[in-house]
């Protein structure tokens, strides 16, 4: 982590004023990174403490001043600076090359943060590297937190899911900025590489109102890799069995002491038609990806840093039927074809400025103009949807009063123009076109109670164009039972309009006809969570275990409905109840170093009033459990992992007035996957292999009435389990610093 970054994210919290300390960071002079375990000690006083794991320390002040203030750290020149008052100061290390020894600190890949208020699960590279990890939908193949599912059988769209609740109702960012959002829901996911991605933050429920009001089940920030901590070179190359290829391209300049850049590349091809349950469909399309990013950061230490890009990405994907090659095949209704072609352009920026003499202040400004293109054909249907964003977001932070008031206060404008068109030859032609220009401001306050916890309270206002005035009160609450134990409380509300014909995958990957009833209002819902963390030790192991419940429930919601007929589905506002519960328990366990495991166990209950009655939501297992452990040798020269993951039943939409062979019944059977990966590492590169779904389980009937594509009862949208059977893998990464 640059110097810069560390003053913006953490000296900005420092106090405004101090009559007995002094704090400061410490970092290596030529990288900025932080220098953690770095010793500080008053020389005359004889008292000392070390550096966090962020390079911060907070020393009192000896009775009698001056005194000097010594630091060291193995690997550098010692260095002494004389304090004759109590202040902040930035203190940077010069290295001594020592090429003896090598000392580092491993982070572990799948951290809980003990001290905010929030509770925020973080996914770290080394937990990443634990699968192939190619995009960020295959990014949570270890946790137990986000599920990930296939979405319909022919066209590879993978969803997010978070407390029960379809990923649309999940809040996306990039960096704390809106990432995933509007038309690009869905198949976003697969749009952002796994080897661009430094950290993922996950907060489950309501989360800051600094991002936004979008959050109504949780938050996923993505944390890319920046310029000055990614190599000088970096190449992950991979390649599935089953004709999937990919390479990830990272190179890093620094251009002088102020100027870096990065450019991030991604090309990734599917060439090989795959059908593993023989049903005549492809199991994954055939498919091209090209993604580049560019990014820029200029950094003037303490007073400026700003960081910029701009992403291209085109991605498209052809499939359906095993035999499928032209469009012309779908109108003479030949062979069933899915096409579908993205194009995504998109510019960002950042500017950080801070004062003089005033660590404790920042003032940020965040930007994103995207442009976002998706074009698709199933069968006769044809979707054709445009999306033109503009996000701005500033950013006030200071303290009030003294260290332990902090406060972030601010505005932000989001403008979303949406031209979508819905074509389908045989039933309905209809057009969905809108602009929406959102205003807000917004404050955040938050009390440090000293080793008691803390209180976040924030509150955001926004003026819709279409809907008026929107109000966002959020509030979160942790209290330190011991030290090394904390419980949480938190409440928030939360809003989006719904954009179904992309979010919905049976409105396009099956032959219902699309009746939409009413006019569609904002989605609205209340969250409530408690959830408690403990870490302890059994003789030399490390335990954690972290468990936590959560209620949401709708006061508006935009309703899929997929039981009234099996050849319709209907689309309407919420006339009744809709709420999930979720709890899960998770514990980990190191007991002897390097060897990791992981139990994780999560119960679901998500209900929504639809016409038929009170029902549960389809596609949501009411039982998860998960299995994973993971045993590096010395240096990291062999990692092994293994991951178990059992899905409980699931609801079907109602398929009864269907022909028997075509009833796929009211619940989906219990499933297991298996996952494995072995890497060896040498000096400069890695190698891995890989197995995914070991025992190649499978939803073999994946499709209703497969023999007969154009008719009104084909459906490839009913899926609950795995469309893939057992994939085998392999891959290298080469990395020169």
């Amino acid at each position: 982590m640059k110097l810069k970054a560390i003053i913006i994210c953490y000296i900005a919290f420092l106090p405004l004023f101090s009559n007995a300390q002094v704090r400061g960071v410490i970092s290596d002079k030529q990288t900025g990174e932080a220098l953690v375990g770095a010793s500080v000690y008053w020389l005359q006083a004889k008292k000392g403490t070390t550096t966090n794991q962020d390079g911060i320390f907070n020393l009192a002040t000896p009775l009698t001043l001056p005194d000097y203030l010594v630091v060291s750290h193995i690997g550098y020149q010692t260095d002494t600076i004389i304090i004759k008052k109590p202040m902040e100061v930035v203190i940077r290390l010069q290295s001594t090359n020592m090429k003896e020894a090598v000392i580092t600190e491993e982070k572990i890949g799948n951290t809980y943060n003990l001290t905010q208020p929030l509770l925020v699960q973080t996914i770290g590279t080394k937990e990443l590297k634990k699968a192939a990890c190619c995009n960020l939908s295959e990014s949570f193949e270890t946790n137990a937190t986000v599920d990930i599912s296939y979405g319909d059988a022919v066209s590879g769209n993978k969803q997010l899911k978070l407390l029960g609740l379809d990923g649309a109702y999940t809040q996306i960012l990039f960096e704390q900025q809106p990432g995933i959002r509007g038309l690009s829901t869905n198949y976003g996911l697969m749009h952002v590489p796994g080897t661009w991605i430094k950290s993922i933050d996950i907060t489950k429920g309501s989360g800051s109102v600094v991002n936004g009001y979008e959050s109504m089940s949780g938050q996923v920030n993505i944390d890319f890799i920046k310029p000055e901590q990614a190599e000088k070179l970096f190449v992950n190359l991979y390649a599935g069995d089953f004709g999937r290829f990919e390479a990830n391209i990272h190179s890093a300049f620094k251009i002088n002491n102020h100027w870096k850049t990065l450019l991030l590349t991604h090309a990734g091809t599917v060439n090989k038609r795959n059908d593993f349950n023989k049903d005549g469909y492809m199991d994954m399309p055939l498919s091209n990806q090209l993604n580049v990013i560019n990014r820029w950061q200029y950094e003037k230490a303490g007073k400026l840093m700003i960081n910029f890009g701009v992403q291209a990405m085109q991605d498209q994907k052809t499939g359906g039927s095993m035999q499928f090659n032209r469009l012309s095949e779908n109108t003479n209704q030949q062979h069933y074809g899915v096409q579908l072609k993205i194009n995504h352009l998109e510019g960002f920026g950042k500017i950080g400025i801070g004062f003089k003499n005033k660590l404790y202040k920042t003032l940020v400004f965040q930007t994103t103009g995207r442009f976002y293109e998706h074009d698709a054909v199933f069968g006769l249907k044809k979707y054709n949807g445009q999306q033109q964003t503009w996000y701005g977001n500033l950013v006030y932070s200071t303290l009030i009063i003294s260290s332990d008031h902090k406060i972030k206060a601010g505005a932000s404008m989001m403008y979303d123009q949406y031209q979508e068109s819905y074509h389908d030859t045989r039933f309905n032609d209809s057009l969905f076109n809108r602009t929406e220009q959102i205003a807000g401001i917004f404050a955040e306050y938050q009390l440090n109670i000293k080793d008691k916890g803390n209180l976040l309270l924030g509150f955001r206002s926004d003026y819709h164009n279409m809907f008026g005035w929107l109000i966002t009160p959020r509030a979160h609450f942790k209290w330190n039972v011991t030290k090394y134990s904390a419980l949480r409380l938190n409440a928030g509300r939360g809003m989006r309009t719904a954009n179904p014909f992309v979010e919905q995958p049976a409105i396009m990957a099956s032959n219902r006809v699309v009746r939409t009833l009413q006019t569609l209002r904002p989605e609205v819902s209340w969250n409530y969570g408690i959830s408690y963390s403990q870490f302890f030790k059994i003789n030399k192991g490390n335990i954690s275990w972290v468990s936590d419940y959560f209620y949401t429930h709708f006061t508006n919601q935009t309703v899929i409905d997929l039981d009234i007929n099996p050849q319709v589905l209907h689309i309407y506002n919420l006339n009744g109840q809709s709420y999930s519960h979720t709890f899960q328990s998770e514990l980990g366990y190191e007991p002897i170093k390097k060897l990791e495991i992981r139990l994780a166990y999560k119960y679901q209950l998500a209900r929504t009033e639809y016409q038929n009655g009170l029902l549960l939501r389809p596609f949501v297992p009411a039982h998860k459990a998960l299995f994973n452990i993971g045993y590096a040798t010395k240096f990291d020269k062999w990692k092994y992992d293994l991951t178990v993951k059992w899905f409980g039943i699931q609801r079907i939409p109602d398929t009864e007035n269907q022909p028997h062979h075509m009833n796929n019944g009211l619940r989906s059977p219990e499933f297991t996957t298996v996952n494995a990966q072995i890497t060896r590492a040498f000096k400069k590169w890695e190698m891995y292999v890989g197995i995914e779904n070991a025992f190649n389980e499978m939803q073999h009937h994946q499709i209703i009435d497969a023999q007969n594509p154009f008719g009104s009862r084909f459906d490839a949208a009913m899926i609950w389990g795995p469309v893939m059977g057992r994939v085998l893998y392999t891959g290298i990464r080469l990395s020169i610093k």
